[in-house]
């Protein structure tokens, strides 16, 4: 297998016949995955008019758009092989299937055909016919969808029958092809019926081992009726693909539609019988219990769609299993371990409750609930035998009695509580008062010594008495008692604290705080305490992206919200790289939300560039970016500098700049696109057009030819396939052309080639 085929890229073989080869390849320049049909021209008899006739058929092809028709990109005539490059389909052909022998229902049959039939109907609008429409050639995608394979190169085949086997082709060709008649799009109906034929009965309606075997068959024999080789085949389907087979193009379908209708029709076909399940009576004897089962059997017989003969009709015939039940002996049916829901019994078991049983619907009332009877606990009276259970009665009749009976079992338990209560020694009720007691008591005193670790830690000595707060909240201090100095005013504690805002009004504790021992005496006094009130700072610059520096410690970039601050003033400095640092001052205040905006002074020179169209790469004094335009820049060295955009398909376009401090300097450059290198070809070789391009005349010749020859060409990037000297075509437009050779240095020349004109590049090479 080769490994390239022109510029296609074998990636593996799909199929293989005596007259051509289909690949799966890839396209280089649109890196797209085609199927390459390869026709070696040499085993041809009729060369010239075989590839006349493939060429004209592609170029009638150009209009077929239909999601059921696979997509032919072009055909192309090189180094003695006829190519073609279509859409690369994955699924499965109707081929592999009838190799498999899988069979197809009769779904399958009108979904396949309804599609190929929308295909057909689609090219018989644009006057397209395919002339080898056979089981390969219609593939079933993996979502369902159906693609005919072939059209704009069905004739690449027209010269088939030269081979010594029967092509598979062959056993589908219309009696008018075959003959060599003036075909249309009937011949094509012709052959979907002898492919709905063979997925039908598994059979070719035109069999033969030899190609003379096979036209006889065509042109003279009638294939027999799909329904006397498969009896599921139906009448409707029967005639339908009979009408499709019929020798004379008058005779069959005149379009797809036409067919699609009758073949909807096959779906008329008997129904198959619906068994609905009837609620079984009430056996009154066993022997009609048995019976029961005996319309299921009559039921079993169902009609398949296919055919109107029951599907049941080619399998022997059973005896019904009712008839055994009827004459088997009855025998007790074994009790279950386990409790069995009456509603969930089966009637065969026979069992009383199954027998007995009503279906929900029937049932004129709710039954009662059961009540489980609890025994009176008395412990004067002996545990007596425990009564069977009866019945209550039901939920809407329920007597007096039965609402009251909660109540006795309750008295009757209280009953036996104090009596149990009373029989308790005495000696248990002093052993838990004691006990209670030392309880207590080791709490207290656990109490008491940590509260005086507590005050010797503080170095308080004894403790203070309580303070009392007055009704205006301001604390008076309470001297302890060995203390040798006056306590210190309200007034001076009240001076060290500011006072809170008269908005805000925080509730204070007070807390004795020891001052400096003296000799012989302690001293406590009073401080005034209550919850910090924290302001938050909401930060911004202008531009974005900042270093947030607070009170000399660095924490964000803005923009960002500081919170849990103390009131106060703080300093904020932003800085920013190619920027100025900034400074501010806040006064925050308790409690308060604020938020500020710094604007930061450029130090550095800014570049914004722009491209049309936009998306090219950006290099700036030959270092790439990384960024396409539109993007700006910070230049931090002023003074001239150079951009160059660059995008796939255009030319590089440049240009020279001069950056200053505090300016912003605007580069828009313009790129111009590249002419398209998909159809260039030798000037004077035998390459034929690709589809949907221009013809020779309406375009450019480019001339290269250097000193030492054989250098290599490279058009936009795109090595040829030959060397220098080449004369090759090319679509007006700009291009880029390289010449390179081992040992020499490169040549680089943009051209622009019009219509018509010829460019000549004549070069000699230097030594490096």
């Amino acid at each position: 297998m080769p490994n390239k085929i022109g510029r296609f890229e074998i990636i593996s073989q799909v199929a293989q016949s005596p007259f051509a080869t289909v690949y799966k390849a890839t396209d280089p320049e649109s890196q797209q995955t085609v199927a390459l049909k390869v026709v070696t021209l040499s085993n041809v008899l009729d060369r010239d008019s075989l590839v006349k006739a493939v060429f004209e058929e592609a170029d009638r092809s150009k209009p077929l758009n239909s999601p059921n028709i696979a997509q032919l990109y072009g055909v192309g005539d090189e180094e003695g092989q006829l190519l073609a490059g279509a859409e690369y389909i994955q699924g499965n052909p109707i081929a592999t299937t009838l190799a498999r022998g899988d069979g197809f229902s009769i779904w399958d049959i009108q979904d396949i055909a309804r599609q190929v039939c929308h295909a057909l109907d689609h090219a018989q609008a644009h006057k397209v016919l395919h002339q080898s429409l056979e089981p390969a050639k219609i593939m079933v995608q993996w979502d369902g969808v159906v693609k005919v394979l072939g059209f704009g190169i069905s004739s690449m085949n027209g010269q088939a029958g030269s081979s010594a086997a029967v092509p598979e082709v062959f056993h589908y060709v219309s009696p008018e092809q075959m003959r060599g008649e003036a075909c249309d799009h009937r011949s094509a109906i012709f052959s979907l019926g002898a492919i709905l034929y063979e997925m039908a009965t598994d059979q070719k309606a035109f069999a033969g081992e030899t190609a003379d075997q096979v036209r006889a068959a065509i042109l003279e024999s009638k294939p027999a009726p799909p329904k006397t080789l498969k009896a599921k085949v139906g009448a409707e389907l029967n005639d339908l693909i009979m009408k499709a087979l019929a020798k004379s193009p008058d005779q069959r379908y005149q379009s797809g539609q036409e067919l699609i209708h009758d073949l909807e029709q096959c779906n008329a076909a008997p129904k198959k019988a619906t068994a609905t399940t009837v609620p079984p009576q009430k056996p009154k004897t066993q022997a009609a219990a048995a019976g029961v089962g005996a319309p299921k059997s009559a039921q079993a017989a169902k009609t398949n769609p296919f055919t109107q003969t029951p599907s049941g009709s080619d399998a022997p015939s059973v005896p019904a299993p009712v008839a055994s039940a009827a004459t088997a002996t009855p025998t007790e049916a074994p009790k279950p371990s386990f409790a069995v829901d009456p509603m969930m019994a089966d009637n065969d078991e026979g069992t009383p409750a199954a027998a007995a049983r009503k279906s929900f619907s029937e049932l004129e009332e709710l039954p009662p609930l059961k009540e489980i009877f609890v025994p009176s606990i008395s412990p004067s009276e002996p545990a007596a035998e425990e009564p069977a259970p009866v019945e209550p009665p039901p939920l809407a009749k329920k007597t007096k009695a039965a609402e009251e009976k909660p109540k006795v079992q309750v008295r009757a338990a209280a009953k036996k509580a104090a009596t149990e209560i009373r029989n308790t020694p005495k000696q248990l009720y002093g052993y838990a008062i004691g006990g209670a007691v030392l309880l207590i008591v080791v709490i207290i005193a656990a109490m008491t010594i940590y509260n005086f670790f507590q005050d010797h830690d503080s170095g308080a000595g004894v403790s203070a008495p309580p303070v009392q707060t007055p009704k205006k909240h301001a604390p008076k201090p309470v001297p302890p008692p060995a203390a040798a100095a006056a306590p210190t005013p309200l007034t001076e504690q009240a001076a060290i604290q500011p006072p809170s805002p008269p908005e805000q009004s925080p509730t204070l504790t007070v807390t004795e705080e020891p001052a400096k021992p003296t000799r012989g005496s302690r001293h406590s006094r009073t401080r005034l305490e209550g919850p910090p009130l924290l302001a938050k700072l909401t930060v911004a610059s202008s531009p974005a992206g900042a270093q947030i520096s607070f009170d000399g410690s660095p924490l964000c970039q803005s923009p960002c919200t500081l919170t849990d601050i103390a009131a106060g003033q703080h300093v904020l400095l932003a800085s920013k790289s190619g920027y100025g640092s900034e400074s501010r001052t806040v006064v925050l205040r308790p409690g308060s939300s604020s938020s500020i905006t710094i604007a930061l002074s450029s130090l550095s020179a800014m570049l914004s560039v722009s491209s049309s169209p936009a998306g090219g790469v950006i290099v700036i004094d030959g270092h790439d970016t990384g960024k396409l335009t539109p993007s700006q820049f910070i230049v931090n060295k002023p003074g001239s500098h150079t951009v160059v955009v660059r995008r796939n398909g255009y030319l590089e376009a440049s240009s020279a700049f001069n950056a200053q401090v505090g300016q912003t300097t605007t580069v828009n450059l313009t790129l111009t696109q590249l002419g398209e290198t998909d159809d260039i070809r030798s000037a004077g070789g035998k390459f034929k057009k690709l589809l949907n391009r221009g013809e020779s005349a309406s375009m450019g010749v480019v001339s290269i030819k250097t000193q030492p020859k054989g250098a290599q060409i490279m058009v936009n990037n795109r090595v040829l396939d030959k060397t220098s000297p080449f004369d090759f075509y090319l679509n007006p437009g700009a291009y880029v052309i390289d010449i390179t050779m081992s040992g020499y240095r490169s040549v680089h020349k943009v051209v622009n080639v019009a219509e018509g004109e010829k460019v000549a590049i004549e070069e000699t090479l230097l030594p490096q």
